[in-house]
């Protein structure tokens, strides 16, 4: 499995349909492992042989450990300060969190820095989820409804939902970071549904066994 192949897995018919399905029926909860058991599904019904969770990584298929992280696209506001605070150094910010001075749950950093820097052993592809919503339309008995719904609505006043092609400034420039400190080949691909509302799934897929090249952002 390369970073190429999976791409074309998450381009395939099936997956956005269940993408597309589970935007609305999930809409309440975080979706990332939603969108694993989505992925395992998929491989399963094309005859691939996988594990999932195996040493604490998402999922292994043919030797290759993937990990997957999931946020909304308002963790470009998180980040922003973050980066400000430890951008240009993350293996000092990382030395504070062994130190127990930052906590590891702390913010966005941390948790991507573990998984593609840290953990042991390394994944071989690591997959950013990043969605944005519009939920202009949602009415506010529904909003309740929706994982850090308001909070959405909050951000998109001065960001406007992200639709397909849109830039993650942020996100892009943190992954940067870490591809000078461990090089991969980057992979960019939108997915749009429109099921209750409107939500673009922005996929970075880091493959850190493909040919690597310079980041292309």
């Amino acid at each position: 499995m390369t970073g190429i192949e999976l791409r074309d897995l998450f381009l395939s018919s099936e997956f956005k349909q269940g993408l597309e399905e589970m935007s609305s029926y999930l809409a309440s909860v975080m979706q990332e492992r939603p969108i694993v058991y989505l992925l395992a599904k998929c491989l399963w019904r094309r005859g691939y042989k996988f594990e999932l969770e195996d040493q604490r990584h998402d999922l292994s298929l043919n030797g290759k450990r993937i990990e997957f992280k999931f946020n909304y696209d308002r963790c470009e506001k998180f980040l922003t300060e973050e980066l400000a605070k430890y951008g240009d150094n993350l293996k000092a910010m990382w030395e504070l969190v062994q130190a127990g001075a930052i906590s590891k749950s702390w913010g966005v950093v941390p948790k991507i820095y573990e998984d593609v820097c840290v953990r042991t052993p390394q994944p071989h592809i690591f997959v950013w989820i990043i969605c944005s919503r519009d939920l202009s339309k949602v009415g506010p008995d529904d909003l309740k409804l929706i994982c850090r719904g308001r909070e959405q609505c909050k951000y998109n006043e001065t960001h406007p939902y992200a639709r397909v092609g849109t830039p993650l400034t942020v996100a892009d420039s943190f992954l940067a970071k870490l591809h000078a400190i461990r090089p991969f080949s980057l992979l960019k691909q939108d997915i749009q549904t429109e099921g209750d509302f409107p939500s673009t799934y922005h996929f970075r897929i880091c493959d850190f066994v493909g040919p690597l090249s310079p980041i292309g952002l």
